[in-house]
């Protein structure tokens, strides 16, 4: 009984699943590339928690929200997935690094602050 074919035994000129060419690197390649994506899945995933929580703290957009996250990130000098990990940690009561925190807490107020948002003591005057 034969083996199945898996693409790390495949020649480099024997046609993948699909009709593809398997890739150049061979198998080490390709598992870098599936941990890579299964991160960056990881990350998509904690950056919609923390737009969510920025959202529904501030009343602000899902674009608003993704502006605050990239603007604390620039100012707190950190990635931003590491600023969602941290807005998340926040809602959980876990502690947010100092330099995160100050930058989050100033994007928050300023969020709750704009008088173009409802609730806003001047909202009801436009």
């Amino acid at each position: 009984m034969a083996e199945p074919t898996s693409l790390a035994r495949q020649a480099p000129d024997e046609p993948a699943v699909d009709g593809e060419q398997p890739s150049p690197g061979g198998e080490g390649e390709l598992r870098e590339r599936v941990r890579q994506l299964e991160q960056a899945l990881a990350s998509h995933v904690v950056v919609d928690q923390a737009r969510g929580v920025l959202m529904a703290l501030t009343r602000c957009t899902p674009e608003e929200a993704w502006d605050m996250l990239v603007r604390i990130s620039q100012h707190a000098n950190v990635k931003a997935r590491l600023v969602a990990e941290a807005v998340v940690t926040a809602t959980q009561g876990g502690e947010v690094p100092p330099g995160v925190s100050r930058h989050l807490k100033k994007a928050l107020k300023q969020g709750k602050d704009r008088p173009d948002r409802p609730g806003h003591a001047n909202a009801s005057q436009r």
